[in-house]
């Protein structure tokens, strides 16, 4: 044994070996890192909490994640989050003997939901005055309760609608509006003015026969 091997040496070196206490074995941590996935959604209007799902980094030997104990959560300012914009999410939860585990962040992007706004069309008969103005807007992909109350900017029309006397066919433009949860397109109206009718009647004449 190893022992023996050990005296067999020592007699054949000349030594006379004594053992004396004994070492320390430490196993340290292996470093884990656990990585929430990142998220994405369109701003609806309800308030995101939870994440979706981590990446594990460094387990050894194929261990798979049931080695770990507790379960994931999620925090950071993406939990409750409901407007457009960029939130962290934040894992913590796992706990390990054997993994020195570090945690992190994901990213949720809540991106602005479509918005349509339509000039609506209009018509008018030439009356020698100059045309400013629209004749307002229809929306469309307001999610269910949101109105263009929650839109910031003045509406403001454009085009070369904006003095046109004279009869013809023009473009009304709407602009103005913003909003962080909507991305706004804007699509043209046309304002149509008519010619006023005319009416031309000769005017009667009589004279006295001269011959000519």
């Amino acid at each position: 044994t190893y022992n023996n091997a050990l005296d067999l040496y020592s007699d054949q070196q000349g030594y006379d070996i004594s053992y004396s206490g004994s070492g320390q074995l430490t196993i340290n941590q292996a470093p884990l890192t656990i990585t929430a996935n990142n998220d994405s959604k369109v701003y609806d209007k309800t308030a995101y909490n939870g994440g979706n799902g981590v990446i594990y980094n460094g387990f050894v030997n194929g261990e798979p994640s049931a080695v770990l104990g507790g379960s994931v959560s999620y925090g950071g300012n993406s939990q409750g989050a409901i407007n457009a914009g960029n939130y962290k999410i934040t894992p913590s939860g796992l706990t390990a003997m054997n993994y020195d585990i570090t945690f992190k962040d994901g990213t949720l992007i809540i991106n602005p939901a479509p918005l349509t706004i339509t000039a609506n069309d209009y018509t008018k008969t030439y009356d020698g005055l100059g045309y400013t103005g629209g004749n307002g807007v229809t929306y469309s992909g307001f999610i269910p309760g949101d109105t263009s109350a929650v839109l910031g900017g003045t509406l403001v029309y454009s085009g070369d609608s904006q003095g046109p006397v004279n009869a013809g066919s023009y473009i009304i433009i709407p602009g103005g509006q913003t909003s962080d949860n909507y991305n706004i397109s804007y699509v043209s109206g046309t304002l149509m003015i008519n010619k006023a009718p005319l009416t031309i009647i000769a005017n009667d004449y009589s004279r006295t026969y001269n011959g000519l």
